[in-house]
């Protein structure tokens, strides 16, 4: 005999009992006795009510499940998970107790073969586990992300003293602000996220070499919600050549050239003076090898139309990976107009001078340029400290086109600068005239930060190995590392060497578990190595979690019918028929102590 049927057993005997009991205690009490009919009879009703809870309770229903779907719990799992079916806990699924865990998917699909679908709750499958399920139907229930950090995107290569970009989205803090720290810990950059919780953040690479900035995130308060390493690989490779062409000299030549030696520019300078005078470097021919040594050309208006035909020289020049930085120095004539719109952009409005309205200087740009960062360009009689606001004129006109991409606009939303592509190069314009005047009140770093972005945005690409490997990368999770052939390894921070063996289903690719947190150097035969950096495994939780999301979402295929596979079933939860029970005999309880006191008040009035 089973429990249950034992059960099943003695909850009978006792109910008969119980009937039996109120019946003669019923006739016992006489026919005088104040005892209601309607209460007896639900006496009588709710002793078996009661009994069936219980039971009920002790030995819950069987539900039905869909004997070939297995319920995948994942970091972040909801703790109502085990309502879900047949479940398997993998180990970043924490603070679920008494459910059965693996090690892996695999692992958890060869304990059951029968499973044709998992359904996944949480974060979602690491990349461990992503391979395995690609052999059956994902179903995913995602989780809501967390506070922080859901997506940064790190620069690539940046050459020394060129500006870099960094940028992501915050998830659930519509008011966070976010900083970008240099390797000395100071600020150097702070940007309060838009609407969708996404930011861009700039720097500027010092010495070649391999550093981390940090970035830091605010919540509206000021408290630091996250932190984590920026990594930056600035190249110790050629400096940069740049190309400057003017139809006259003037002082925005003069700056651009100071300000572009410094950030570490080989500059060559030519100017007209008229009469076939040239001022500046000496003159070179601009053919299409002479321009093959250089990276980015900054031209003028008058310099561009007193080129003639050698104007198709540099066009083709750009079509061949030649950045060119088209700018003005006063006003157009129509036939500098149709010259820019032969580059491609049509530039719309009156024609004029109009002023260009500066953003309010941040905390962050005043002490860099305080302390001098990103250019000494500054006469000696000037002060460094000095935020007077410069007043500063650009044309009034805007740079449009179909396929023109806007690069710098000032606080009002004026366009001062877009740019297109133009076969393997870029072409961009920029409509102020008089730049150099933030040099000039204290507003070096927006100086270095306009021009720094048309250069490096244009600027001819860096030649090399392609990347074997993008994303962030955290300590003891898989990388994948991919462009390899047979003799490749990882030198890891304490110079521990692991050699990588490519996989033969993914021709080129090798997998690989760092151990420890910071700088690698992945080394391929025949190729210099090419450096990249692994986070501690608790650093950007949110973006580790965003990823795994993602990917698994991959991963979802068509819904497969529940009733299409074999129905099986599992005990139901035991809580609803308890607390049934208990209800229905606080009332069983109620009824029948307040008959037995009215009968015994009655027989105490009679006696």
């Amino acid at each position: 005999m089973t429990p249950k049927t034992l059960l099943a057993g003695i909850l009978v005997i006792a109910v008969v009992a119980a009937w039996a009991r109120l019946i003669l205690w019923r006739r016992a009490a006489g026919p005088d006795a104040p005892v209601r009919t309607w209460r007896l009879a639900a006496l009588l009703v709710l002793q078996p009510i009661c009994a069936a809870l219980l039971f009920l309770g002790l030995f819950p229903p069987s539900l039905p499940v869909a004997g070939d779907v297995l319920v995948i719990a994942t970091a972040n799992a909801p703790r109502n998970t085990l309502a879900h079916g047949r479940l398997v806990a993998m180990p970043e699924a924490t603070g679920l107790a008494g459910v059965e865990r693996a090690p892996d998917l695999g692992t958890a699909l060869r304990r059951y073969p029968d499973a044709r679908r998992i359904k996944v709750l949480g974060d979602g499958l690491t990349a461990r586990d992503r391979d395995a399920a690609r052999g059956v139907a994902v179903e995913f229930e995602t989780a809501a992300p967390r506070p922080g950090l859901v997506s940064l995107q790190a620069p690539g290569r940046v050459a020394p003293g060129m500006r870099f970009e960094a940028g992501g989205q915050v998830a659930r803090s519509p008011d966070a602000v976010v900083e970008l720290l240099d390797p000395a810990g100071r600020v150097t950059d702070t940007r309060k996220v838009d609407a969708e919780g996404r930011f861009v953040v700039t720097g500027t690479a010092r010495a070649a070499g391999l550093v981390a900035f940090t970035l830091r995130v605010r919540d509206g308060r000021g408290r630091v919600l996250e932190q984590a390493d920026l990594p930056v690989w600035v190249e110790a490779g050629a400096a940069p050549r740049l190309l400057i062409l003017a139809g006259a000299p003037g002082p925005e030549v003069k700056y651009l050239r100071r300000w572009a030696t410094d950030a570490g520019f080989v500059v060559t300078t030519q100017m007209s003076a008229g009469g076939g005078i040239q001022l500046g470097d000496p003159p070179i021919a601009l053919t299409a090898a002479t321009l093959r040594g250089f990276d980015v050309a900054v031209i003028d208006e008058r310099g561009w139309a007193g080129m003639g035909g050698t104007r198709e020289t540099v066009l083709g020049a750009v079509r061949d990976g030649l950045g060119l930085v088209l700018r003005a120095s006063g006003p157009l004539d129509g036939a500098s107009r149709a010259q820019w719109r032969a580059a491609g952009f049509t530039m719309t409005g009156s024609g004029g001078l109009a002023p260009i309205r500066l953003p309010a200087p941040t905390d962050a740009a005043i002490a860099r340029t305080r302390s001098g960062i990103g250019s000494v360009d500054t006469p000696a009689d000037l002060e460094v400290g000095d935020e007077r606001p410069p007043e500063l004129s650009r044309l009034a006109l805007t740079p449009v086109g179909g396929d023109a991409v806007p690069l710098i606009q000032d606080a009002g939303g004026a366009t001062l600068s877009a740019w297109r592509a133009t076969g393997l190069g870029r072409v961009a314009v920029f409509t102020g005239l008089d730049s150099y005047g933030l040099t000039l009140t204290g507003r070096r770093g927006l100086y270095g930060d306009w021009w720094s972005g048309m250069l490096s945005t244009v600027a001819r690409p860096a030649t090399g190995a392609a990347a074997a490997f993008a994303g962030p990368a955290w300590a003891g999770d898989r990388v994948a590392l991919c462009g390899l052939s047979g003799d490749a390894r990882v030198e890891g921070p304490g110079g521990a060497i692991t050699a990588l063996t490519v996989d033969p289903a993914t021709p080129g690719c090798a997998g690989f578990w760092p151990e420890r947190a910071g700088w690698h150097g992945l080394r391929k035969a025949g190729a210099d190595a090419w450096p990249f950096y692994v986070q501690p495994a608790e650093r950007l939780a949110g973006v580790r979690a965003a990823r795994d999301r993602e990917a698994t979402a991959m991963l979802r295929n068509t819904a497969v019918s529940r009733a299409s596979g074999a129905t099986q079933t599992q005990p139901g939860p035991s809580w609803p028929w308890l607390l049934a029970w208990l209800a229905f005999s606080a009332g069983l309880w109620w009824l029948e102590r307040s008959n037995l006191g009215r009968i015994a008040k009655a027989r105490t009035a009679a006696a």
